[in-house]
């Protein structure tokens, strides 16, 4: 009896991951070769566009891992060592999360703008030459390298910022009996003390950079090769110039080198849930006013950073078109008009509606089957299950999207809600299963063993008694999987033809990040002329309100979600 309900627990989510994770998966890697010759891989090799693509993605997701690691790094010690104002600072370093991958994208078009854009305007008052960021190939795949890494830092903030936090409190006052410094306390004793979590958060951001198909695809004014990464050429090819098998090579391609990365990331976690005492050795010493004037300076360049896109955004939501194309731009509130944000907020309005419903149903679809899962992990060894949710959740959406599409094309749910509420939770679930455990293994066991004294199952044990001990677990999870539902659009984007068209059953299943990519100039998927960045800026306020919102009032719980397992910028 207790080995049916240890299995029970786990079953629906296996069930659930086997048949929309698994089977899109094998579907890809077949069709990928379906007569058994490799003939679409050796085209991939051969073709010299391809082998651009692939260095561009290790460009891409290596300079965005590396820069992000290193700023999250700073940004940490900067916040690990304030007495005071540690939430409002960690508010800053978290801000770019809260604004999707779309609305990044989106904004930064528009900073890079050749003739009206700020970027090029800071460079003239450095006495710099002017850039064409996104319209130069020999830098445009760099360009997109900078978008990547704003939206990165504060996934790697967070995550190094949860390892010197938990440096035990004895150990920093003993370094201040010592009277160690700032720089010494860092390089000598928390630094190595949060090894694995450096690690995680490179692995990590490097991980999420490889499978970003937004950014490219945003920043990708037509196709271009010398932007182009991996996850782009994936949907290119499948799905734009219809060559199935060269695009699922590539999208085989692209999971096997993620998946070596996936590999260490199990490793490191497994690491951490054993408490390894292995540290990093640090040889050098940096003096310590040199390191307390290092970290300010790398901190207020990196705030400046990550707070002037959103700016800028909420700046061209609020004022007239006209003030958008003049030279220098004008980078403060000269007026105030809501007039472009309200009537872009009207024309979203069925975008709105499917990507809120799509999100909550799959918020409550994710704690279903992620809750009791991660339970059986915690409680009854089923490590097999983490580690292949931690596997699942860092493959790429490149990986799985052919294969999703075949089957919801089988099952005629192309365009309606149905289509985004059975995919969306491929996302969620693995990474719910992943934190959700952590909850668990905090839990003291004899809760449960005090419920078994007094008569309870298994189950009313779980339900009556673990559940709600674990509540903020559970906030966080919703929490976290109703945002990464919203900020989805190369799901979306496949499996969408059209906006809902306000009938029942539901038809029609274009997202707010689709809507918003319709007001992008450079995008392949923009149906509008140039002169839109009033409503490109509303378009992308629009698509992040909600997660910012949410972000703000529930932010205790979803850091502490965060901390637990790692997100997707």
């Amino acid at each position: 009896m207790h080995r049916l309900s240890a299995n029970i627990f786990y079953l629906p989510a296996i069930v659930y991951l086997a048949a929309i994770g698994l089977l899109p998966f094998a579907l890809s890697i077949y069709f990928s070769s379906p007569s058994g010759n490799f003939s679409s891989y050796l085209q991939l090799f051969r073709s010299k566009e391809a082998m651009e693509v692939i260095a561009n993605t290790g460009i891409f997701a290596f300079g965005t891992a590396g820069v992000a690691t290193v700023l999250g790094l700073v940004l940490a010690i900067f916040v690990d060592s304030l007495k005071r104002l540690k939430r409002a600072f960690s508010a800053l370093g978290y801000l770019p999360y809260m604004i999707p991958f779309t609305a990044s994208a989106l904004v930064w078009t528009t900073i890079y703008d050749p003739i009206y854009g700020p970027a090029d305007y800071f460079l003239s008052l450095l006495g710099l030459s002017r850039i064409n960021w996104l319209g130069q190939p020999s830098i445009q795949i760099y360009s997109a390298t900078i978008v990547s890494i704003w939206s990165s830092i504060p996934l790697a903030f967070l995550l190094i910022l949860a390892g010197l936090s938990s440096v035990p409190k004895q150990v920093r006052e003993a370094s201040a009996v010592d009277g160690m410094g700032m720089g010494e306390y860092y390089t000598s004793v928390a630094l190595p003390m949060s090894r694995n979590s450096i690690l995680t958060a490179f692995l990590m951001t490097l991980i999420i950079a490889f499978g970003n198909f937004d950014l490219p695809y945003i920043l990708n004014g037509g196709l271009s090769y010398s932007m182009a990464t991996l996850p782009f050429l994936v949907w290119f090819q499948i799905f734009y110039e219809n060559q199935v098998a060269q695009g699922l090579a590539a999208a085989v391609i692209l999971t096997i080198i993620v998946s070596v990365f996936a590999f260490i990331l199990i490793r490191v976690n497994e690491r951490r849930a054993t408490g390894s005492k292995r540290r990093l050795r640090i040889s050098f010493r940096i003096p310590n006013r040199i390191f307390n004037l290092a970290i300010k300076m790398v901190t207020i360049l990196s705030f400046v950073f990550m707070v002037f896109p959103v700016y800028w955004m909420i700046l061209m939501a609020f004022r007239p078109q006209s003030l958008d194309f003049v030279t220098p731009p004008i980078l403060y509130p000269a007026t105030f008009d809501v007039s472009t944000f309200i009537s872009t907020a009207v024309q979203s309005e069925p975008y709105v509606i499917t990507t809120f419903v799509a999100s909550a149903i799959t918020m409550i679809v994710t704690l279903l089957l992620a809750a009791p899962a991660a339970y059986s992990v915690a409680r009854h060894g089923r490590n097999w299950l983490l580690i292949l949710a931690i596997y699942l959740y860092t493959l790429p959406s490149a990986s799985f999207v052919f294969g999703a599409y075949f089957i919801v094309y089988k099952l005629h749910m192309l365009n309606n809600w149905a289509a985004l509420i059975l995919t969306y939770p491929l996302f969620t679930v693995p990474f719910s299963i992943w934190t959700l455990s952590n909850f668990y293994k905090s839990l003291p066991r004899s809760f449960e063993e005090a419920a078994l004294v007094d008569g309870y199952g298994p189950f009313r044990s779980f339900y009556q008694v673990v559940m709600p001990l674990i509540r903020p677990g559970l906030v966080a999870t919703a929490m976290l999987s109703f945002i990464f539902s919203w900020h989805l659009l190369l799901f979306p984007l496949v499996l969408s033809e059209t906006p809902y068209q306000f009938n029942f059953p539901p038809t029609g299943s274009f997202t707010v990040t689709v809507f918003a990519t319709l007001f992008d100039p450079t995008s392949l998927g923009s149906s509008v002329g140039y002169n839109v960045w009033a409503q490109l800026a509303s378009s992308g306020l629009i698509l992040s309100l909600p997660v910012i919102l949410l972000t703000l009032y529930s932010q205790e719980y979803l850091l502490r979600g965060l901390y637990l397992g790692g997100t997707k910028g």
